[in-house]
C-alpha cells in the first residue's frame, strides 16, 4: 500500500512540478499586463489630458517630492515627454509580459512604474503610515517581483529562445 502511495504522490507531483508553475507564471503575466496595458490605453486615447495631469497634478509643486527637490513645476515638454514615456511603457512592456518575451526586463520596467504610481501619483498618508500601498499596488509589485524572480516559464518566448540555444 505504502508503495502504490508513493507511487501515485511521486507522479501526482512530477505532473503538477512540471505545468503548475509555467501555467501560474502565465496567468501572472496576463493579469498584470492587464493591469498595465489598459491604464496605456487610457492614456493614449487623451494623450493632452495625460499631459496636464502630468504638469498640473501628478508633478505640480503640491506633492511631497516636488517640494522636496525645490522645483515649482514641471515645463510642459517634460510633462509632454513624461506622459508618451508612461504611456509607451504601459503599451509594450503588458505586451512583452504577454508573449513572454524579455519577461525579467519588462516586469522590472513595470515594477519602477508601480513604485512611482504608489508613491507620486497616488500618496495616501495616514498616521499609520502609507496606506494606498496595500491595496492593488502591493499585490502589482508581488507579481511583478515574482516575474522578475523566475522569468518566462514553459508558455514564452524566453522559454522557446533558452530551450534552443
Amino acid at each position: 500500500m505504502r508503495k502504490l502511495m508513493n507511487k501515485l504522490n511521486n507522479g501526482f507531483e512530477n505532473r503538477v512540478s512540471n505545468w503548475l508553475p509555467s501555467a501560474v507564471d502565465l496567468f501572472l503575466r496576463l493579469i498584470m499586463a492587464r493591469e498595465f496595458f489598459s491604464s496605456g490605453l487610457a492614456k493614449f486615447k487623451s494623450l493632452e489630458n495625460t499631459t496636464d495631469l502630468f504638469q498640473y497634478e501628478w508633478f505640480s509643486d503640491e506633492n511631497w517630492w516636488m517640494m522636496l527637490i525645490g522645483a515649482e513645476e514641471i515645463p510642459r515638454m517634460s510633462a509632454t515627454l513624461l506622459a508618451i514615456m508612461a504611456t509607451a511603457g504601459e503599451l509594450i512592456l503588458p505586451v512583452l509580459l504577454v508573449v513572454g518575451l524579455m519577461t525579467r526586463y519588462a516586469a522590472a520596467g513595470l515594477m519602477v512604474m508601480a513604485v512611482v504610481i504608489t508613491f507620486v501619483v497616488y500618496p495616501v498618508w495616514t498616521e499609520d503610515g502609507i496606506d494606498y500601498w496595500w491595496s492593488q499596488h502591493v499585490w502589482w509589485f508581488v507579481g511583478l517581483l515574482a516575474l522578475m524572480a523566475f522569468g518566462g516559464r514553459r508558455f514564452s518566448i524566453d522559454y522557446l529562445i533558452k530551450s534552443r540555444s
